[in-house]
Formats: C-alpha cells, structure tokens, sequence
C-alpha cells in the first residue's frame, strides 16, 4: 500500500474542486466546514507541525485502487494485484480510507482502467492512531481547524459513516489488542466490584482476534460473526450475537470505556463517572460523542455448542414453500423459549445447479448453547420434519447436519461471514416481535419483503435481550430490541456507476421491501448497524424513546459538532452540499 507524504500535498489540492465556505443550502448562507480551497484551511505548515507532533503519523493517502489508473503513479502494488484482492474485506480494512461496499465512497476510484479515479469520495489526510493521545491530538486539530472529521476503523458500515470527502480521517485499524484480563472488575471511581470475568481490549480490536485470544483462557464474549467488525463498531451499535438470545446485546455486556471527547479530553466513563456518555455509547452510534479507545465488556465460560443446520428447497414461489416458511416461522417463538438462536435464509426463486432450472430455498442454521444432548436440537425439529413430510409428501428435498461444536470460537471458525466485500450494495432491515410471526398479515409483508432478493431473518434476540440489566441501570440500545425476537435483513447490489440500476435498487429495497415490514409494525424500528442507508426517520428507526435523551448528550458534549456522521444522532443539523458540509 502506497502512503503518500506530505510533498504531494500540491498536487493532491489540484484534484480537489471545492465550493466556498459559504454554501448556499435552499437560498439561505450558512457555514461549512473548511475545504482544501478555503482561505481557512490549514497551511502546509500547520500540516507538517501536525505531522510532526503526531511523530509521523499523518498520511497523505492516493486512493485505494490508484494503481490501476495513469493519473496516479507511485502505487506500490500492481492493478492486478489490487483488483485480485478487491472483494476481500482484509484489503479494505488494511487500507486507511477504502470501505467495504464502493458505494460509500461514492464509487471513486475502483480497480477498473475504464473508470475514472478521484480522491473526492475519501478523506484528504488520515491519522494512523495507535493511542489516545494520537487520537486527541487530531480531535484538537479539526476542531481548532474547522475541518471535518471522520472515524474509520475496519470500513465494515452500511450507513456511510466511515468515509468522508475533505475530511481528515481518525484511522484505528491498529489500536487492537493490550487485553487486559479480570476475574472482577472494578469500574474506576466505583466503590464496587463486578463479581464476573472481563476483559479490557483497544476498541478496535477484531472479532476474530478477541475470540481467539479469550478461547486461549477457554472464555468468550458476546460478539458477531463477521471477522473484521470491530470492538468500537460493534458496541456502539448495540450488537447481537449468537449467544445475545441468552445473555443480551454487546452493548449491555460494557463495563468501562475509555474514550476521547470532542473537546480533546481523554476521559474513562462507567456507571460512576460521565455516566451520560457511558449511557450513550452503548447502542448510541459510533463517530458521533467521541471515539472509543478502549472498551471492557463481559466475559463468559466456554461451554459446548450445538448447531442444526438444514437446507430445504421446494418449487418456486409455490404455495407448498410459503405455507412451509410460515409453519417453520410460527415455531421460532418455541425454540426461543428454549434457548434456540438462529440464522435462516430464505430464497422464494433461485437458480439450481442445471442450467435454467429454479428452487425455492430455506436455509437454517440453529444453535443451542449447552446442549443437554448431543442430539437435543434434532430432537426439538423432529415433529417439524413429521409434520412436514406428512403434509407435503413428495414435495421438498431436505439435507440436513448436526454438530456439537465444543465452545463458540470453534463455531465461529466455521461460520464466520467473511465474504461480500467490493461491490455496490445496500440492506434494509427492521426487528420483528415474536407475535407478529403468527399474524395474518405476516406472510404478505414477509413476501414483499423478501422480494426477488430473498432475505435472511436472524433469530438473535430473546430473553437475554429482553431482560438484559446493563451497568448503570440502563443504556442507550433501541428499545424496539427489547420486544424484538427477529433482526430481518434484506440487500441488493448493482453494477458499479449504474446510476439507473442504483436508483432500482435502493427505490426497491427502502420503498417496496423494508416499508412493509415498517408498515406492518410502525411502532418497531431497525438494528443500526445493518440497515437502509438512507433510513427515512432515522432517529425514530434506530433510538425511538431514547432519541431525545441522546440528542441533549450530543449538544452538551459536542456543542459545535466536531463529529458528525450520516444518519448519527444530531446529523439533522447538518447537510451535504456536494462534497461540503454545512450547517442547516
């Protein structure tokens, strides 16, 4: 990968094409934040000073798939390598402003010769942070500055809010490990001891990295299935689990958190100590009261894990297949009240291996924690099976297999999501209450919204989530996931620049399939994480009570919006203006 330094600075302002910092937004002046044509944009001498104080960490970065284009020379990696590489998240994550779907950097600069390549969907500058201080120092910087500021960690984000143009970029790829092991936890300034293991880990630590250094200690944690998310990422968001079901959200797991604020200052929230920030990270978006530094959640024992996995096809979009879907869906309130997550996928019309020919799909993958048996997930699916080869002999092929796995980073390590990444693509999602799966009108809005896509519906709350006590009584997670039983995702991808497929594409996925689930429970929302982009409402969708207390937080906290991001808490009062941002 290619940094460039600060000598190229010159020629970096010359691809740059730049509105006024007065921006005219519906016939009104306001004020923007500063562009590199700006008179209030820093000097090369304030950037280099910077630089220096941050011993070399500035970056002055050609954009990510630069070598593929003759307008940017001096990449150390071939066209080919890097297009061979394109639809890994490793090569986004490893690189300091690329994201994981093209269309959050606008579609930029791709591995195509054909297409153009700009630096205007990326930051202009990205700090390399590996501590706090590194982390302050440019806080202080684009505040002091006016210069708008942006968080990326891995790019793993569906919303837009971890690349931004004229921006300089907090980049936290490396603030990962330092684990720090309790078998209790004392929150700082605290009285009390939290009588249960925990860990303390940089905030941009790696699924994939924490499960592996707890099994070494044979604990685990409440945490996803995709590799590359990050600690910060996932816990700001709330995050379900594979075991959330039991234990609750990785937000209500957070003991601690170190963080830097807007106005610089690195301070430790907990239960005692700014308890109105502590509240608000946890499940109140990332990028948006400060950045995470480092986190310390929950641990758990390791203990066995049961997996029934199963994939069944009938005829397409048939009657024997939809009427299959909602026998199988009305028992997940069952299998929840037994401990019973769950991952299903189902495809109404898909092709099969021969050419020309289509199944109906409806994959599952069940988990049981702790099975009492080897068998105990088979057996609570054998009256489903009867049921269904007595009522529809002859009409569904069914493969199925049963694991015990001997401790969650083992399934992990089977199941991890690790594929999607380099392509144009947007989700819809809403969560769903367990009742609503036996509604008359359920099997419609499932229909509409599984569309011609098809969907996955992600059994990942419960119980646990339901009744989780998180640390200072409360936290900021959309209460939608305390009455929720299912996170239902939907996505699309088109071809990169197709503006017409894009607008077919998004029209379908936020207009027709994600609005009837809103339709059919309005008062519900979406998990923030994995949703529409451009969800209409947002603040409702994403915080619905807790909204109004998270704004007061932002305006107390960050009273001149040093950090803003698409579709975060307080973002209204801001719009983009082409590439500028400015005050509303």
């Amino acid at each position: 990968m290619h940094f460039a330094g600060l000598c190229l600075l010159p020629l970096l302002w010359t691809l740059f094409h730049i509105s006024s910092i007065l921006c005219s937004v519906q016939g009104h002046h306001t004020i923007c934040k500063a562009t590199p044509n700006d008179a209030s944009w820093p000097s090369i001498s304030q950037w280099t000073s910077l630089n220096q104080t941050l011993s070399g960490r500035l970056l002055n970065v050609l954009p990510p798939a630069s070598a593929c284009h003759t307008s940017y020379p001096g990449s150390n990696y071939t066209c080919a390598v890097i297009a061979a590489s394109w639809t890994t998240f490793t090569f986004h994550q490893d690189n300091p402003v690329s994201t994981a779907w093209n269309n959050m950097n606008n579609d930029s600069c791709l591995p195509d010769p054909s297409a153009p390549c700009s630096g205007l969907g990326y930051p202009v500058y990205v700090v390399n942070a590996s501590s706090a201080n590194d982390v302050k120092l440019t806080v202080d910087f684009a505040r002091e500055n006016n210069v708008r500021l942006n968080v990326k960690a891995s790019g793993h984000d569906y919303l837009k809010r971890t690349s931004a143009p004229y921006s300089l970029s907090i980049w936290t790829r490396y603030m990962v490990g330092g684990y720090e092991y309790h078998d209790g936890f004392q929150p700082e300034g605290c009285n009390t001891t939290i009588n249960t293991t925990a860990v303390t880990a940089g905030a941009a630590s790696y699924v994939s990295d924490i499960y592996y250094n707890l099994n070494l200690r044979n604990q685990t944690v409440v945490d996803g299935l995709g590799p590359e998310v990050t600690m910060g990422g996932y816990l700001t968001g709330g995050g379900h689990s594979p075991i959330s079901n039991i234990y609750g959200l990785g937000a209500d797991q957070v003991y601690e958190v170190e963080m830097v604020t807007p106005a610089g200052e690195i301070v430790t929230a907990n239960e005692c100590q700014n308890t109105d920030l502590f509240w608000a990270v946890r499940g109140g978006g990332g990028g948006t009261f400060g950045v995470l530094t480092k986190v310390t959640v929950r641990t758990i024992l390791s203990t066995p894990v049961a997996i029934y996995n199963f994939n069944l096809q009938a005829e397409p979009n048939s009657t024997v297949y939809w009427d299959i879907v909602a026998y199988f869906l009305a028992q997940f309130p069952t299998l929840s009240a037994a401990n019973v997550s769950s991952y299903t996928y189902l495809y109404p019309n898909i092709s099969a291996a021969e050419p020309g020919d289509h199944v109906a799909s409806f994959k599952g993958i069940f988990a049981l924690l702790e099975p009492a048996s080897p068998t105990a997930l088979e057996d609570m699916w054998a009256p489903f099976w009867a049921h269904i080869n007595e009522t529809y002999p002859n009409q569904t092929v069914t493969q199925t297999t049963s694991t015990v796995f001997p401790n969650l980073y083992s399934m992990f390590l089977v199941y991890a999501d690790d594929i999607g990444a380099g392509v144009d693509k947007v989700v819809g999602s809403r969560l769903l209450p367990p009742e609503i799966l036996t509604d008359d009108a359920f099997s419609d809005a499932l229909m509409k919204f599984l569309g011609d896509s098809g969907g996955r519906l992600y059994m990942v709350s419960g119980k646990g989530v339901w009744d989780a006590k998180p640390r200072g009584g409360s936290d900021a997670v959309n209460p939608a996931w305390r009455k929720a039983l299912i996170h239902a995702v939907t996505s699309q991808t088109w071809a990169p620049l197709n503006e017409a497929q894009q607008a077919i594409v998004e029209y379908d996925i936020d207009k027709v399939q994600t609005e009837a689930f809103r339709q059919l429970v309005p008062a519900s929302g979406a998990y923030l994480n994995e949703a529409y982009w451009n969800e209409p409402n947002f603040q409702q969708a994403f915080w619905g009570s807790n909204y109004e207390r998270l704004l007061q937080i932002k305006k107390v906290v960050d009273p001149h919006d040093v950090f803003w991001c698409h579709v975060c808490v307080g973002s209204e009062g801001w719009v983009e203006v082409g590439h500028s941002l400015c005050r509303v």
